[in-house]
């Protein structure tokens, strides 16, 4: 590990950060237990530098040893709240499909407690434009510091040194975050030969509708499905049909505007 991507002891935190839009969207969706996941993420990340090797499923068994059971309601609730963090971008969507934790935010924390520490080009994950410098005279009155301490009643694991460096194999693709949402819910398998076509569907219909959108209509074609009756012979084609009308419908609501439609029946009498 370089020197630049060495764990913090402590980091940055906004004194307004409960007035961010991404946090407000967080806490309005999942209450407190999102807030807290958030936090322990931002923990886990910044010990160990700017960026965390998790998937989706062991992130969740993370929090779920810290934050204990007994607050969390639903077997899949914690990777629902990791997902949605990706989908309102506190997490980077497209870093989380290779099982790396970072963001933007993530990394401008980063930046602003190292700025002492060399930084080398080329950082591996690291997402921030090119043109944001942090000057040593740099300073934000509105942080506080918070402390890096993570407390497991496990035993000691290895450090991160010592464990093997996760790669991934020679021709599997890299999830979007999207198609993991897919996996989560148990539409498909994670071996899937359909993963790349996901892939393609969820990059195409981003470049037409808004992450949040998606999301809401991937999480309840995924109820759907499982709730179901008859078996779906051609689960990708099901899906491609059924999300694209889904969205279709929906952008159709948004962009009714009943004023004018009042105005134009009027006008045909």
């Amino acid at each position: 590990m370089s020197t630049f991507n060495q764990g913090l002891d402590y980091f940055s935190l906004e004194v307004n950060l409960l007035k961010d839009a991404k946090i407000i969207k967080l806490m309005q969706k999942y209450g407190p237990l999102g807030l807290t996941c958030y936090f322990m993420i931002l923990i886990n990340v910044f010990a160990q530098g700017y960026y965390a090797e998790y998937s989706i499923q062991d992130l969740a068994k993370l929090l779920l040893n810290e934050i204990g059971g007994k607050y969390i309601s639903g077997k899949d609730k914690l990777q629902e709240i990791i997902l949605y963090m990706a989908c309102i971008d506190l997490i980077d969507g497209v870093l989380l499909g290779q099982n790396i934790i970072s963001s933007i935010g993530i990394q401008r924390r980063f930046l602003l407690a190292t700025k002492k520490r060399k930084q080398k080009a080329n950082q591996k994950y690291w997402i921030l434009p090119g043109d944001e410098e942090l000057s040593e005279d740099h300073q934000d009155s509105n942080v506080v510091d918070v402390p890096v301490e993570i407390q497991h009643n496990e035993p000691p694991k290895r450090s991160k040194k010592e464990r093997p460096v996760k790669t991934d194999l020679e021709g599997t693709p890299k999830i979007h975050f999207l198609t993991s949402c897919l996996i989560t819910y148990r539409y498909i398998e994670e071996c899937s030969l359909d993963l790349l076509r996901y892939n393609t569907l969820f990059t195409e219909l981003l470049d037409q509708y808004d992450k949040e959108t998606v999301y809401a209509a991937v999480r309840y074609l995924c109820n759907w499905a499982s709730r179901a009756s008859s078996q779906i012979d051609d689960r990708y084609k099901f899906f491609e049909v059924s999300i694209k009308k889904n969205l279709e419908t929906l952008q159709r609501r948004i962009s009714f505007n009943f004023d004018d439609w009042l105005s134009q029946y009027v006008k045909s009498k």
